[in-house]
């Protein structure tokens, strides 16, 4: 509901019979409470409510007989996630005092309505009907659409879906501040939203506030490590700005971030960022016939294929104040054919946050019309054999609740989604929750992720997807420059992958899905050799992935044995000499060798394959990174009565961490003797720092650097 300073000025003159104050309160004076309902109204204007709360309240404590400070105070909390409840009493007590001041009915309806009590709502929404004066037609028209909400919500909230478990993701993804907007890639291995607080770029320049709207949007990312989401950080500098800079949509692949800006006195349009390596790129305004100068363009959804761009505008020819379009990819690079989702999806109020997934058949998004239950829900509908889009359906309570829930986003499996919202459970003003889902549609489509290698080192790629019935391009894909790290959603058909690298060497593979009927995901690397003759012996066909795919866990080979802690294979290659096999989550103490106890589930996956495969012999190499703690170094040579230099400190860390990765190569080779190996098959050789995997400039690439690996020696 949009604020209007000039109402409550008139609530002031109705009700306040004698606005005068008086010293109940040694904290506040005559001027500093001016100065403070000041400040107070503005945050109000802001849509700031808990900081307008806190001034309210102080307000009130020292003029407790002022109505127009209880009914703000009984106003804000009906915005407080945590104490909505207080808005009842706090607004009946206006209402006794004042009964004739037929406002408060809409406003205690609406308490009544966010605390779920609907039959009271709507008879309060009714009783301010009656007496509605028409210098107040926008309140009219909310009490109308409310009372529909409360009727909605009777229905909807009589059908809980009790097998969609919603949770609030708490920490380390939510604060006290606002996080909204998670967009994931479609393997749930990333998660990258909005943020808005005292960790936004510029917060330093701003008074501390308790509530969100004083400080700027930031992108912030997350990766999901043992099944839990890492510390977020802010996404760089590159894509953070000292401006509003929020994430909006990613692709399939996670390698493609759309961001909403608002630049040049336009009303906010929409960018694109591309991940180079683990950084990404500076964010530019997308081509075409998306972004228009005088309307607003702020979210969106990529495709699985990357063809079609759905997105929210304000544009002129819409039903509402927000209509849902898609754009198609050019052979320029641009977007263009923008068209009007039409009737079944938009509707004469705000329809915003459009995701397509995977299956590129559903489409959920928010709406404030429809079947809404209060402020914006989440609805979905599924395209139908004509290519349109047919009836949008409530996707129910408990997701959608009284509060706003938008930007719903839902893995590829269809298990697991992610909106944001506020409400009862938030610990913030916007949290993102979690739901595990029961009653959502099980998606058919195969998802396909792996790495590209070239010579056995991870590099970039274009994947090129061809439909096999009629050599159409299906997509264009890429593989990370850095990891290697590739992920493709298809639907059921034939396919042909080519996969080319910036040198010009290609392989190619083939697929047929024309049979699945279910979700499955395949696990396939593409190894490219300069020496052609390694080609046929080390790729795995992606028909044989798809087979061990559908075999499931009970008929894992050799191939797919080997793990990590969620039963995905990170390697296919055989067990031929010379082959190097990255050993994922073994941990160390801190700067010792010492095992840690999650290490023993991946040491033991190498038990069983030593174990299976009794003639090979093999290598167990341990490597660090190069970082240089030079402070501390400094208190070393000082220590030893040494004069620093970059050149010492090199050489003094080169030979410590040799030493370190010889000894924690040891420590894997006692494991594994210590269960069954004999000793005569193992070698330990620590590497140091002396064979980087990748780059020491940024952590993503420390970390790639710190590895543990096993080397195939021969039989």
């Amino acid at each position: 509901m949009k604020n209007n300073i000039r109402l409550f000025a008139v609530i002031v003159l109705l009700i306040s019979s004698v606005f005068v104050y008086a010293q109940d309160d040694e904290k506040l004076t005559n001027k500093t409470a001016k100065e403070l309902l000041d400040k107070a109204e503005v945050n109000f204007e802001e849509k700031n409510y808990i900081d307008a709360l806190d001034k309210f309240k102080q307000l009130h404590d020292f003029k407790p007989s002022d109505l127009y400070y209880k009914l703000m105070m009984g106003i804000c909390y009906t915005y407080s996630p945590e104490e909505k409840t207080k808005a009842i009493e706090i607004i009946e007590q206006v209402k006794i005092t004042n009964p004739e001041y037929n406002l408060v009915n809409f406003y205690l309806a609406k308490a009544y309505a966010v605390n779920y009590d609907f039959d009271k709502a709507v008879n309060l929404f009714n009783m301010y009907l009656a007496g509605n004066i028409s210098s107040e037609e926008e309140e009219k028209g909310l009490a109308l659409q409310m009372i529909q909400n409360c009727k909605n919500a009777k229905e909807i909230l009589a059908d809980t879906i009790t097998q969609n478990i919603v949770e609030n993701v708490k920490y380390p993804i939510n604060s006290q501040y606002s996080e909204y907007v998670p967009v994931i890639s479609a393997d749930e291995s990333v998660m990258i939203f909005t943020y808005r607080g005292i960790k936004s770029k510029g917060a330093d320049k701003v008074d501390q506030s308790m509530g969100s709207v004083d400080y700027n949007e930031d992108v912030f990312i997350s990766y999901k490590k043992n099944g839990d989401w890492t510390e977020p950080v802010s996404i760089g500098d590159n894509i953070n700005t000292d401006g509003h800079d929020a994430a909006i949509a990613l692709s399939v692949d996670g390698q493609t971030l759309f961001i909403y800006k608002s630049e040049d006195n336009n009303l906010g349009d929409i960018y694109v960022s591309q991940l180079k390596g683990s950084n990404w790129s500076k964010p530019e305004r997308i081509k075409g016939d998306v972004n228009k100068n005088d309307s607003w363009e702020g979210s969106a959804s990529l495709s699985a294929n990357g063809k079609v761009l759905y997105f929210a505008s304000d544009r002129e020819g819409g039903r509402g104040g927000r209509d849902l379009y898609k754009a198609e990819l050019q052979s320029d690079g641009s977007w263009g054919n923008v068209q009007n989702l039409g009737y079944t999806i938009n509707t004469a109020y705000n329809d915003d946050a459009p995701f397509i997934h995977p299956d590129n058949q559903t489409l959920y998004f928010s709406s404030e019309g429809h079947t809404s239950i209060g402020g914006y829900d989440i609805f979905y509908s599924k395209l139908d054999e004509y290519g349109s889009f047919g009836e949008a359906l409530n996707i129910g309570y408990p997701i959608n609740t009284i509060d706003d829930n938008r930007y719903f986003v839902l893995a590829a499996d269809g298990k697991t989604g992610y909106y944001s919202g506020g409400g009862e459970n938030s610990i913030g003003e916007q949290d993102i929750f979690k739901i595990i889902t029961g009653k959502v549609g099980k998606p058919v489509l195969a998802l396909l992720l792996g790495n590209v290698y070239f010579n056995d080192v991870a590099t970039g790629s274009f994947l090129n997807l061809y439909r096999a019935d009629n050599g159409e391009m299906e997509g264009n894909f890429k593989s990370n420059s850095e990891s290697g790290k590739y992920v493709m959603a298809l639907t059921p058909g034939r396919y042909e992958i080519e996969v080319e690298l910036e040198t010009g060497e290609i392989v190619r593979d083939s697929i047929n899905l024309e049979e699945i009927t279910e979700y499955i995901e395949m696990y396939k690397d593409f190894r490219i050799y300069s020496d052609s003759n390694l080609l046929a012996n080390n790729n795995v066909s992606l028909q044989k992935a798809l087979d061990d795919a559908l075999k499931g866990e009970n008929n894992k080979t050799i191939d797919t044995l080997f793990t990590d802690n969620v039963g995905k294979p990170k390697d296919v290659k055989p067990l031929d000499a010379g082959r190097s096999f990255k050993l994922e989550n073994i941990f160390y103490d801190f700067d010792k060798s010492t095992l840690r106890a999650e290490s023993k589930k991946e040491l033991n996956h190498l038990v069983a394959i030593l174990k299976e495969n009794t003639a090979i012999k093999v290598e167990i190499s341990s490597h660090t990174d190069a970082s240089r703690n030079v402070e501390m170094a400094k208190k070393i040579f000082a220590r030893r009565g040494l004069v620093y230099s970059k050149e010492a400190h090199d050489k003094m860390s080169r030979s410590y961490n040799e030493k370190l990765s010889q000894r924690r190569a040891q420590s894997v080779v006692d494991y594994l003797i210590a269960n069954g190996i004999p000793k005569s098959r193992l070698v330990a050789k620590g590497y140091g720092e002396s064979k980087p995997v990748a780059t020491n400039d940024t952590d993503e690439g420390k970390q790639q650097n710190r590895r543990t690996e096993f080397k195939v020696l021969g039989n």
